[in-house]
């Protein structure tokens, strides 16, 4: 496979999480995330602060916290907590648009929470290199879909160009939709 790397690594464990103020939109893409990416747990934070946050994710054993932040009741970025380092990764990635499963033209069952996932990248991105960093699954450039076919739970598939990327979760079984797409602007490096 062209442009495979080996995925000796385990996935990393990552806890997702809102804001304070999040809406039943915001609740449904942590769910959606939760299932269908392996490693990910989905936590409610209420009035948790961030100290207690990486409190929480030190005792359940988590690598980063993935916090989604939202205007006006969507998501509107993904920025991560290096729990190891209690320090925020020096990225965000803004989010410009959803779609659920129940937003998609098909209809798409509920699935199981998926075992393995893998990124499958069309673009030549930064975005395909920070998920790879913070997830740890393996990593495909340009590759045949039909080639990792029945070998994922999940792919994540990166699509578009500087500026507008697609991130779709597909079913690694038969190739269709598994939840999510997220429309991504890019990488935003931000100094902390």
């Amino acid at each position: 496979m062209e442009g495979g790397l080996a995925g000796a690594q385990l996935a990393a464990k990552i806890l997702a999480t809102s804001s304070r103020f999040y809406s039943k939109k915001i609740n449904e893409f942590l769910n959606e995330l939760s299932t269908a990416l392996p490693g990910v747990e989905k936590i409610v934070r209420g009035k948790r602060s961030y100290r207690a946050l990486l409190e929480e994710a030190v005792a359940r054993g988590a690598d980063y916290i993935a916090l989604v932040r939202s205007r006006r009741g969507n998501p509107a970025s993904l920025e991560f907590i290096d729990v190891a380092r209690r320090r925020w990764l020096p990225y965000s990635i803004p989010i410009s648009g959803v779609k659920m499963r129940e937003d998609l033209q098909v209809y798409v069952a509920r699935k199981p929470k998926a075992r393995r996932a893998a990124i499958v990248d069309y673009t030549a991105s930064e975005l395909a290199d920070v998920f790879l960093e913070i997830f740890r699954y393996p990593l495909f450039y340009s590759i045949d879909l039909e080639e990792v076919r029945g070998r994922y739970d999940t792919l994540l598939l990166i699509r578009g160009k500087p500026g507008g990327y697609s991130l779709e979760l597909i079913d690694g079984r038969d190739l269709g939709p598994r939840g999510l797409v997220i429309k991504v602007k890019g990488i935003k490096i931000k100094y902390v």
